[in-house]
Parts: structure tokens; sequence; C-alpha cells
């Protein structure tokens, strides 16, 4: 055993830069790419089933919609592929390194599309069963914790785990996923290294492992959970880091927004890096065992030297490029414009900054929209109107007396005139100047930094108001950022008109009727007092999310976030983060920290 071990470390070791290299250049390319199809995938869904967003209510609608089947299956078959592609590269460098060959990234990237492109033709389907169950075994855990960040998955474990005997039943079934897959333990190298179809594969799989099947049920399962432990470990020493750096460097009423936000971004590498750790001593160990059971007599094949024209240096390093490519790019949209995945799904409240960050600075200002971003609001709500000279501009009121000492009326004044105005004063001798804005300049800032909820103030019907916004956010290509919001049903059938892909949100000031079946509606905007438990069932139901205006206090607070309001609309974004995002291990370690500082 102490052997095998040593030998293992020993082929990670011997390639270990380019393995990191390729590992981490593939996952991040690759996950780009896939969150891309998920996206894209799920919103034809749900288009397709007559949904804005995926609820725990309408998730079953959703899946026996005729569509979904035929996107999910497809959406699967890419993900084998892209399992495959990572699981070929491994096995390909690690057999090279029993060669004391180092495969440089970009050949292990070749080398571990042709393997899983090979399998296919071999019609080595079985191989891919294999794959799936052997990544979701590696990843349990860190799957599990990017489950609880889901609304309707998060919801069902949170109510299936206080059941007795749920937790036995789940170690019953991994131990039995366990047990189903070690019999398959060196299919990989069977079919990749042996070349054999995937019958013949397992067979001879079978035959390796007689007599050492305890021994390598622990060699498989002991060192992932050391990884996990480890991962632990590293996540909490980076938590009392972040904690220590919170309290000397943060300010202190953004203090517990911070570490929250921090630490939720800490988790996520964290995984990623044990995640990618468990493939590395997987793919090792395995190699090192099949080599050793397999006995000195055998002939190795030099597998990896196959098709050497087509994995050249330049071919290979234009693939990679081009994969990476790709990859980045895609990674870079889901960043600066979001994803329809990630607002229809994410397990928290969202929390909206009202009018900006109301209580910080003057409504409706670029001064309120910075404030929201450095509070760490998900979203802004701003309210828009038209200029005499039809520029869209930030403003509530019909008229500027309030905020800029002016009683003449925002569609009496052209853009010029208004931007002459203090739109700061009012508010604090410290924003005197502060400019009424421009929608236009407002999502330039906002893009890649804040999602708006924009609430068109209703100006008549022949006002060209819900176009020229539809269009600004078609412009900036926001639409996975933005919701535009109105108490007028014709405004938003306008927008749903001139574009679909916008998310529309209905606003009412009291419950009534059945608005949330609207189809021109994907956002129920409410004051919070109207929400109930089965306001927010109904509408998840329907496929619409919730938002409830505006949310002040504590108590109120809590009531949203145990009624599983999707987004609270606030003055006080920092306090609605405490209150709804609230971790009592985290707030005591935070608390301990300033005790002892103090």
């Amino acid at each position: 055993m102490k052997t095998l071990l040593k030998e293992t470390g020993q082929i990670i070791r011997f390639n270990l830069k380019n393995l990191l290299l390729f590992l981490i250049g593939y996952r991040l390319t690759a996950a780009a790419v896939y969150l891309r199809l998920l996206d894209a995938g799920m919103r034809f869904s749900l288009r397709q089933a007559g949904y804005g967003y995926l609820t725990l209510e309408n998730a079953g609608k959703v899946c026996l919609s005729p569509w979904t089947i035929p996107v999910v299956l497809a959406l699967l078959c890419a993900g084998l592929f892209l399992l495959m592609a990572e699981a070929g590269g491994l096995v390909a460098a690690y057999w090279a390194a029993m060669y004391s060959l180092r495969l440089p990234g970009h050949r292990i990237f070749v080398q571990g599309i042709q393997n899983a492109i090979q399998q296919i033709r071999r019609r080595n389907f079985g191989l891919f069963a294999v794959v799936l169950a052997d990544f979701l075994l590696m990843n349990l855990f860190y799957i599990y914790r990017t489950l609880t960040h889901i609304k309707p998955v998060d919801f069902v474990i949170g109510e299936m785990s206080g059941r007795p005997g749920v937790w036995a039943l789940v170690a019953a079934v991994v131990w039995g996923c366990v047990a189903a897959v070690i019999p398959t333990y060196f299919v990989f190298h069977q079919c990749m290294v042996e070349q054999k179809f995937y019958r013949d594969g397992k067979r001879g799989s079978v035959e390796l492992l007689k007599g050492r099947w305890a021994r390598t049920v622990i060699r498989v399962v002991f060192p992932q959970l050391l990884v996990v432990l480890a991962a632990w470990v590293l996540y909490g020493l980076l938590l009392v880091m972040m904690a220590v750096f919170t309290v000397f460097f943060v300010r202190r009423d953004l203090q517990f927004a911070f570490l929250i936000r921090a630490s939720s971004w800490t988790e996520w590498i964290v995984m990623g890096a044990a995640s990618m750790g468990a493939s590395l001593l997987f793919f090792a160990d395995l190699t090192v065992q099949y080599d050793k059971y397999r006995g000195s007599g055998v002939v190795r094949k030099h597998f990896f030297y196959t098709g050497e024209a087509m994995i050249s240096r330049k071919n290979g390093l234009a693939a990679l490029a081009a994969w990476g490519l790709i990859g980045g790019l895609g990674l870079i949209d889901a960043g600066i414009n979001g994803t329809f995945l990630a607002s229809s799904v994410a397990a928290r409240t969202e929390i909206t900054a009202h009018r900006g960050s109301s209580s910080s600075a003057p409504e409706n200002t670029m001064a309120a929209l910075e404030a929201a971003v450095e509070e760490m609001a998900d979203w802004a709500e701003i309210d828009v109107q038209e200029t005499a000279d039809g520029v869209v501009v930030l403003c509530h009121d019909t008229t500027l007396e309030r905020v800029a000492g002016v009683k003449s009326k925002v569609r009496d004044l052209t853009f010029e005139e208004i931007q002459k105005l203090d739109g700061g004063s009012w508010f604090g001798k410290e924003f005197a100047g502060e400019r009424i804005p421009a929608l236009a300049e407002v999502m330039e800032y906002a893009k890649g930094r804040l999602n708006l909820n924009i609430e068109l103030k209703y100006s008549g019907m022949d006002s060209g108001l819900p176009e020229k916004v539809g269009q600004l956010v078609a412009e900036y290509e926001m639409e996975d950022q933005c919701v535009i919001s109105c108490a007028n049903i014709n405004y938003l059938k306008r927008i749903r008109k001139l574009d679909s892909q916008i998310k529309t949100g209905y606003i009412i000031p009291a419950a009534y009727g059945d608005y949330y079946m609207d189809e021109n509606v994907d956002v129920i905007s409410i004051r919070s007092g109207f929400v109930t438990e089965s306001l927010v069932r109904k509408a998840h139901e329907a496929g619409k999310s919730v938002h409830a205006w505006t949310v002040n206090e504590k108590m109120e607070l809590e009531r949203m976030r145990v009624l599983m309001v999707d987004n609270v609309i606030t003055d006080v974004p920092v306090l609605a983060r405490e209150i709804l995002y609230r971790e009592e291990a985290t707030e005591n370690l935070l608390e301990y920290l300033k005790l002892i500082f103090k």
C-alpha cells in the first residue's frame, strides 16, 4: 500500500505543472461553455412551457413539457462528452508519465478530445455512464454545496434533511453507487490504453480486481474524504483571515455584508480547487494500480503517440487557443451580463436598493447607484421618464420640485436644461451639484456591476418610453441584467412585443385578481404588506418571481425571508443583507474577533 501511495504521488509531481495548466484551463473554459448551454437550454424550455422562471411549484409542469426532455438529453450528452474529454486527458498524461514522458498542456487537451471521440466511434457508451458515476462520487460533497444555492433543490433538501432515516438512506445509496462502479474501476485504461470495447474492458477490470476489492474501495474512498477534509480546513482558515481583514480594513457598517460576499466567493474557489484535486488524485491512483496489477510481463501500449500529425504542437496550440477563446468569451460575457440561469434559480433572496441606495445618497442619482454597489446590493431600482426632447432620465416625481427645487415637470424641460439643475443639495451639502442622470449613463455604469429594475413612469399611451427603454437594454446587451417594471400592463405588453427576452415586472400596490397568470409578466412587484405564503406559492406556480417593496424593518425582512420572496426592495441594503443572509457561525466568529481586537 505504501509503495502504491508513494508512486501515486510521484506521477502527480512528475508532470504537475502541465496537469494543472490543462485542468485549470479546461475546467474554466468548459464551465463557461456549458454554463451558456445550460442557460440557453433552460431559457428555451421555460419559454416553451410558458414560464419565465423556474420555481419549486412549476418544476413538475416544466419537466412534463414536450421540449424539456430533448433539451435535457442534449445537455446531458454535451456534459458527458466534456467529462470524458477530461478523463481521457488525465489518463493520457498519467500513462505517459509511467514512461517518464511529460505531455505538454496542449497535448493533454487534444488527447482528451481524441479519446472522447474515439469512445463514441467505438460505441463504448457504457464508459460514459462510468465517467458520470465516477465524477458524481468524486464531487458528491461539492455538488451538494452547489445544489443548496438553487431555490427548488435547496427547499427540497431542507425539507428532507429533517426527516428520520433520510441521511441513512443517502449513505446507503452512495455506498450502493460505490459498489456498482468499483467493478468498472479499470475500464478507462482497458478502453483507452488497451483499445478494448466496453464489455471486454469491464471483464478485464473485474479480472484485475480479483482478491483486491476491499483494498480498492479503501483506495478510492479514503483519499477523497481527505480532500474534502482538507477543503474544509482551508476554507475555515481563509474565513478567519477574511474576518480579521474585515475587522481592521472594512467600514464598520459594511463588515457583515462584505464578509458574507467574500466567504461565498471563497467557498466557490475552494470547492473548485478541491474538485480538481480529487480528479488529479483519482486518475493518478487509478493509473498506478492498473500498471501494478497488470504485471510487468504485459507490454504497455504507447497509445498517446497515435495520430501524431493531428496533435502536432502547432495544431494542438491552435485547438487549445480556440477552445480557450470560446470559453473565455463565454465566461467574460456571463460575468458582465449575468445569466438567466443565475437570476432564475439563485437560492438566496436578492436585495434591491430602492432608487439606488436612497438612504445613503440622493435618490435616482449616480451617487445613489455607486452607494448601492459599495453596499453590495444585487439590484438597484430606478424610475425613468422622458424629457421634452425625448431623452430618458431618472426621476420619480412628475415635477422636479422635491429633488431640484424647480416646479417644472420633467417632460417640459430639455435634457440640457435638466443637466443644469442641482439634484443633490436637498439630501445633503456634500451632494451639492449632483446631476439628474440619463438612463444611458446609468446603464453604462451598471453593466457588469449592478442589476437594474427600471420602473417606467406612466405618461400616456402615446409616449414612446417603453420602446426607448427596451432599445437601450438591447443596445447595452443587458437583457439578463435588467427588469423593466411598470404599474401599467399595456406598457409591459409593448416591451414584450419589442423584445421577448427582456424580463418585465408588474407593479401592484395591493393583491387582487389573477395578475400572476398574465403571459406579459415575469415579475410580480408588490407592497410587502400584501405578500402572503399563498401569493408567493401561486406566483411561483405560474413561473413568476416575487419582488416585495419597500422593506426597511427587521421584522418585515425576516418575514420576507421565511415566505421565500425572491427579491426585497429596500432603502437599507446593508441591513437587508445582514437579516436575509444571517449565518450564525459567521456572525459569532466576527463578533468574537471584534472582542479580541478591541
